[in-house]
Parts: C-alpha cells; sequence; structure tokens
C-alpha cells in the first residue's frame, strides 16, 4: 500500500504542490522534510458561487453596421503613388 504526500518543496523529479505515492518507509523520510501528507481536502477547493451570465453580444449584422462609412466620410486616397515608396525600387 502506498502513502500519499504532496511536496512543500523539490525533491529528486518532484517540485513544490506536486502530490505522488511512496512506500511507507520511503514517504516516512520525506514527511517533514520535503513533503507532507496528502489531506484531500485541501486539494479539492470549494467552487465559488456561479456568477451571472454576461449580456449576450451585439449581432454580427450589428457590429458591421457601426464599422460601416460612408464613402462621402471615408479618407481621400493619396494621389497615385504621390510621396510612397515603391516597394521594390533600387535607388
Amino acid at each position: 500500500m502506498k502513502t500519499i504526500v504532496t511536496f512543500i518543496r523539490p525533491w529528486n523529479r518532484y517540485n513544490r504542490g506536486e502530490t505522488a505515492g511512496f512506500d511507507p518507509a520511503t514517504a516516512a523520510g520525506l514527511i517533514g522534510v520535503h513533503a507532507v501528507l496528502y489531506r484531500p481536502a485541501e486539494a479539492a477547493p470549494v467552487a465559488p458561487p456561479a456568477a451571472p451570465e454576461p449580456a449576450p453580444a451585439p449581432s454580427f449584422e450589428a457590429a458591421m453596421a457601426a464599422l460601416e462609412t460612408p464613402a462621402e466620410t471615408a479618407p481621400k486616397a493619396a494621389a497615385a503613388g504621390a510621396d510612397l515608396p515603391v516597394q521594390g525600387r533600387r535607388k
């Protein structure tokens, strides 16, 4: 039968917070120095009460309508290539 321990500091390949089972002789050597006896009540925290559900997101159509702007208010495109570098052009 194995004794289950929770590590409080690193030992061998185990890190702090990990849980493992060992034979009683090995577990007795670990308890107090590198580990403590496993307690299931500590391992399973109580879940907090459920939060109310958030309001539903606006529909896709409403979001798209908010993003669309009329052509008159859109910024004018720069004159054909004025002040813009041409990619790949050598000086």
